[in-house]
């Protein structure tokens, strides 16, 4: 079409097509074709609304300890900055509708089968035509701002029944209410409206982040450097700025962060099999700028005995840990302390690995960026024989006075990573003179 409106003469018929074809390609394909056609035709290259978007974004500088998570980085930086940050993207819509519709979509209407829990009026989008009024009444609720009982009520009724439009793990109550009375609600209604219209289609490409500050919730993109924005992707953020929604993308640029807290860990345990083996003591400290800001320490019981010969290297006793208490109990405590912290140790594997199992044990998750002052080392200050954390603690003149301990053995590892530190911070000091 556009080939011929240009050939034909009617170029500014031509020009305006592939301008909304920029703005909103069907495809890369169709994309591709657009910009390239505009710029041979047209004199110029248009900037289109993607890269517009990117273009405004903010930039957010987040520690380079965060590659491969970058959305947790960003949660982080923000929250230290005073904003309320949930992890929202596509689960905090399948929940909102879900739990709206819970009547129509799942007591109302008949499930293909026991092994598919998607409402068959979703894959053929007849839900609207089927529930129409109670849709609209609903959609009403939201408007009205009255929407929030129904879905409490919906969640203390139907928790942990099966359905095939999102996890009971992943409800977010609070980010619920934050949604609901922290935007226009005529907007969210906007949004749920379409996804009743097609819900497969609206079923992705929501942003990652929902950000609250002084009551009021925005959306947020995050992009690292070789990212690229899916068409679904922008077609959310259009969506929901259309609908008077804040929504934005986060530039993630990549450097070291002295505001990052890092947590420097140390355990000592009953063996070496993260699986069979038990913790009996974590020490941990917060560094933050060069500087420890905070400890965290506790003996653990690790209802097994310990062998002699790891009570001959830790002086830890079965006598001394009787009384500790156990993994579950200094849980949450642990996991506060954490906070939005890197994990640090000196061969962090180990230590990760141990700390993940105790909380798959009480049915948790525990996931953070990891750092390991062992092969930070072994990259920044070559040339060891041995890079044990006693040898670097002789050579660089840490004091090591309780080996086998694990506050002692934290301490000493929190000094090695100032020095790593160190040196990513220069590091990073020419790369901008560059």
């Amino acid at each position: 079409m556009v080939r011929l409106l240009y050939n034909t003469g009617d170029k500014a018929d031509a020009e305006a097509l592939l301008q909304r074809m920029i703005d909103d390609p069907a495809s890369d394909e169709e994309h591709l074709f657009a910009t390239d056609f505009y710029a041979r035709k047209f004199g110029g290259r248009r900037t289109g609304l993607c890269t517009e978007l990117l273009r405004s974004g903010r930039t957010i500088t987040v520690d380079d300890t965060h590659r491969g998570n970058p959305e947790a980085g960003v949660a982080g930086v923000l929250r230290r900055e005073g904003t309320k940050v949930f992890f929202t993207e596509n689960v905090l819509w399948h929940t909102l509708f879900g739990l709206l519709f819970w009547e129509e979509l799942f007591e109302n209407t008949r499930l293909p089968s026991g092994f598919d829990w998607l409402p068959h009026c979703l894959k053929d989008r007849s839900f609207r035509r089927l529930f129409a009024a109670t849709i609209e009444e609903k959609l009403a609720a939201i408007a009205s701002g009255s929407a929030l009982p129904l879905i409490l009520r919906t969640v203390a009724a139907r928790w942990g029944r099966p359905n095939g439009i999102f996890s009971w793990d992943h409800v977010q109550v609070e980010a619920l209410r934050a949604v609901l009375e922290g935007t226009d609600p005529v907007g969210i209604a906007s949004i749920v409206r379409s996804m009743c219209d097609d819900f497969r289609g609206m079923r992705d490409g929501f942003p990652d982040l929902m950000l609250v500050q002084a009551g009021k919730a925005s959306f947020m993109e995050v992009k690292a450097e070789g990212d690229v924005i899916r068409r679904n992707q922008l077609t959310r953020l259009r969506q929901l700025g259309e609908a008077g929604i804040v929504a934005e993308i986060g530039r993630v640029d990549y450097r070291f962060d002295p505001d990052q807290d890092y947590v420097v860990v140390d355990i000592e345990t009953t063996g070496s099999w993260s699986n069979g083996d038990r913790i009996t003591e974590i020490g941990a400290v917060k560094v933050r700028n060069h500087r420890v800001v905070d400890e965290w320490h506790s003996l653990l019981n690790p209802q097994r005995a310990i062998p002699a010969k790891i009570v001959q290297l830790t002086g830890i006793t079965n006598e001394m840990v009787r009384g500790a208490p156990l993994f579950a109990e200094v849980a949450d405590s642990f996991m506060q302390f954490m906070a939005d912290g890197i994990f640090v140790a000196h061969n962090v594997s180990f230590d990760y690995g141990f700390i993940t199992h105790e909380f798959e044990r009480i049915g948790r998750r525990f996931r953070f960026p990891k750092l390991c002052t062992c092969a930070g080392m072994r990259r920044r200050y070559p040339g060891h024989k041995s890079y044990g954390l006693g040898k670097l603690c002789e050579i660089y003149g840490i004091s090591l006075d309780n080996h086998h301990r694990a506050l002692c053995d934290a301490r000493a590892s929190a000094q090695l990573l100032n020095l790593i530190n160190q040196k990513r911070s220069e590091e990073g000091d020419i790369g901008q003179a560059a």
